[in-house]
């Protein structure tokens, strides 16, 4: 997401997958290891992705693929990664200027499509839009399921974990699980306290807020249909290559995650920016 989001975090080159899918995405040279945002232009991290296939209590691994991945911070504090081929739905690293326990936000959104579907979003997460749930479901049915893991650093957080559960229509259910394995910062920033500013401007966003709940269709049916079409083509890539093994498969699952977290991330911008829909649940 531009925010979301949906997101892991190199010092190594890209390495193995079980059927050689693997890719690199970085620049040359960031400095040593250090456990610190302070002053960063960007993150450069060596991610394991694994595909699992779920049959009832069974869970069969499909591919373990190593990839390495470069994500400069935009002006809002967002490290995203640079390329289609990332796979990562959205930012991998915030910043922030300070250490306070980041508030907890919520957001339920919904959208009746052309042929009567209904279509919903449910995500939490905590300060600068951090993403950390979401389920989608369609017609009522499960679809996809988010979740993700933050380290607390100094001067931000940084992506540790994530998994996407998928749940077709027709088919197995499966997981893409993401792990960082190494990390690293890239040299600072000119004027690095700037990117601090604009991060924190970001903080409490999409945070339930005490409106009237209203049907928000029109202002953000575009948004809706990019997600819902994204979401599908995702699920189908990734299907696909369980099926066929092939690294050219992985790689357009690969770009239809990260197509997928723009699509979500344009489609929370617009909710954000819509008075609050209440949650049905609860």
């Amino acid at each position: 997401m531009n925010r979301q989001s949906v997101v892991s975090v190199v010092v190594m080159a890209a390495v193995v997958a079980v059927w050689g899918c693997a890719g690199t995405d970085a620049p040359p040279g960031p400095a040593g290891p250090t456990l610190s945002l302070l002053g960063a232009s960007g993150i450069t991290a060596e991610v394991r992705r694994t595909v699992t296939e779920i049959s009832g209590g069974t869970e069969t691994v499909v591919s373990v693929a190593d990839t390495t991945i470069w994500a400069p911070f935009d002006e809002r504090g967002a490290a995203m990664p640079s390329s289609e081929e990332a796979g990562v739905p959205g930012p991998i690293g915030w910043l922030a200027y300070d250490g306070a326990l980041p508030p907890e936000w919520s957001r339920y959104a919904s959208f009746v499509d052309s042929t009567g579907m209904l279509h919903e979003l449910w995500l939490s997460g905590k300060g600068q839009a951090i993403l950390e749930r979401m389920q989608y479901r369609r017609g009522g049915a499960l679809a996809l399921e988010y979740h993700g893991e933050w380290l607390n650093m100094t001067g931000g957080w940084l992506l540790d974990t994530e998994a996407m559960t998928f749940h077709p229509g027709e088919g197995l259910p499966f997981r893409i699980d993401v792990a960082t394995q190494q990390a690293d910062v890239a040299r600072a920033l000119p004027g690095a306290d700037a990117l601090f500013r604009a991060g924190a401007l970001f903080t409490g966003l999409l945070r339930p807020q005490p409106l009237e709940a209203q049907m928000y269709f029109k202002e953000c049916s575009g948004d809706w249909l990019k997600w819902i079409g994204a979401a599908l083509l995702t699920e189908l890539a990734w299907g696909r290559f369980i099926k066929s093994k092939r690294p050219s498969d992985f790689k357009k699952a690969l770009a239809a995650t990260t197509a997928a977290g723009v699509a979500l991330s344009g489609l929370v911008d617009c909710m954000d920016s819509q008075p609050v829909e209440l949650d049905p649940g609860n």
